[in-house]
């Protein structure tokens, strides 16, 4: 039944049941956006953890250099297209965006000179980057958020994880980077971990809250079947915790994130009440710089090809989309309503301005039956999910991302320029 729930929703927000068709094409964007927010993928790691489906690769000197003329290339590409547009965000992500802060260091400042560039940038942090001379060098390069990926601070379960570092060097690199001065610092956490208890993650929400974050993350593990991480469960015979337990995790993890005054953001986020929020996936649309890298923006979603090689070698020629999907009105507003359930809030105010109705007439009917239920709550033109609500909507975004995201990205890997994929 819960693979069904992804089917069951693209219906409820759409009205639609065909599937998305991926193909090479060519991809036609707005002519003068507004407010742009890029997403640049920086894929080097110093060693590849199994549970990681982003595209990344083990960090080589020349090519990270090539690399970094690539990501140039293809923003002039767009610099091109828009002339000096607004740049309301950029995030760097990874792969271990913190191991190559002259990229980012570069990278920023071939955007300053080139866009209008605003005041939301971000950088995913590895603990064993979180050194004084790299926050310095984030801090003078305009980096005001940064997302530690902790991941946990219990020993075995950074050890089942893959992770090379332990819970002392986590917590000291915590420290550094919220005495650094950044606005916003994220502490990213991993649940559902294989042999993790409740009483662990609760201890690790609490090292979190003591230590001060300013935004707590805490996602379930998700693996794909294209990963290592379940050949690893296999040879040492451990297994992933069952649903409840996942649940009681996610019970835990609200109760002490709201115990300690944080607000809950997201199915998976918290933050303290000033806190500005570091999100990546939640924006309205964004345009998606590197190897890998997705981009939503018009009538498109469209994606990088994910061989770094051909990477490289195609920004030199005038990058295309590897493969893109052609969304209409539709399809744009399912997304738009699917990532507002993420954010446990729909204002149906904005709804109306930007596509200029209310909510699909299925959505409608079932309001009554969703409150009476407890899955929402309505406080003026906005829907808040409950807890209930967004436990469901946990439900459906982890079977949206093995249904759409795990089948795309396992097929772009497979080949550098699939012909076609349909999801």
């Amino acid at each position: 039944m819960r693979r069904l729930l992804p089917k069951i929703f693209r219906l409820l927000l759409s009205g639609k049941t065909s599937s998305f068709v991926f193909e090479p094409q060519e991809v036609t964007l707005p002519p003068n956006p507004s407010g742009i927010n890029l997403y640049i993928h920086l894929p080097f790691c110093r060693q590849l953890c199994p549970f990681c489906p982003y595209v990344k690769a083990v960090y080589n000197h020349a090519t990270s250099a090539a690399y970094k003329q690539a990501i140039i290339k293809e923003l002039e590409g767009y610099r091109g297209r828009w002339g000096n547009a607004s740049v309301e965000s950029v995030y760097f992500g990874g792969g271990t965006p913190s191991l190559t802060p002259e990229i980012i260091g570069e990278t920023l400042e071939w955007l300053k000179r080139n866009f209008h560039l605003g005041g939301e940038i971000g950088v995913e942090v590895h603990p064993l980057d979180a050194t004084n001379s790299v926050l310095k060098s984030l801090r003078d390069s305009g980096v005001n958020m940064v997302s530690l990926g902790v991941q946990s601070f219990n020993d075995q379960r950074l050890k089942a994880l893959g992770r090379d570092y332990d819970s002392n060097l986590a917590k000291e690199a915590c420290q550094r980077v919220l005495g650094a001065g950044f606005a916003t610092v994220d502490i990213d956490l991993i649940f559902a971990i294989p042999g993790q208890s409740v009483d662990e993650l609760e201890d690790d929400i609490g090292y979190a809250v003591a230590l001060g974050a300013d935004q707590l993350s805490a996602y379930p593990l998700m693996f794909f079947a294209y990963m290592p991480f379940r050949q690893k469960l296999e040879r040492a015979k451990a297994e992933m915790p069952g649903w409840w337990a996942e649940r009681e995790m996610l019970k835990v993890a609200v109760k002490a994130a709201s115990a300690a005054g944080y607000r809950r953001t997201s199915i998976w986020s918290f933050n303290k009440p000033e806190a500005r929020r570091y999100t990546t996936v939640t924006k309205d649309s964004f345009v998606g710089v590197g190897v890998g890298a997705s981009t939503m923006m018009g009538d498109y979603f469209s994606v990088n090809t994910f061989s770094l090689p051909e990477y490289i070698r195609a920004t030199a020629k005038g990058l295309k989309p590897a493969l893109a999907a052609k969304l209409d009105d539709r399809d744009k507003l399912a997304y738009w309503l699917f990532w507002r359930c993420y954010d446990l809030a729909i204002d149906t105010g904005k709804l109306k301005q930007l596509f200029g109705r209310g909510l699909p007439f299925p959505i409608r009917g079932l309001l009554p039956l969703l409150k009476g239920l407890g899955v929402i709550e309505r406080r003026g033109d906005t829907i808040y999910l409950t807890e209930s609500g967004a436990y469901l909507f946990h439900l459906i975004e982890k079977e949206y991302t093995h249904a759409y995201l795990e089948r795309l990205w396992g097929a772009c890997l497979k080949e550098a320029w699939p012909k076609r994929v349909v999801i």
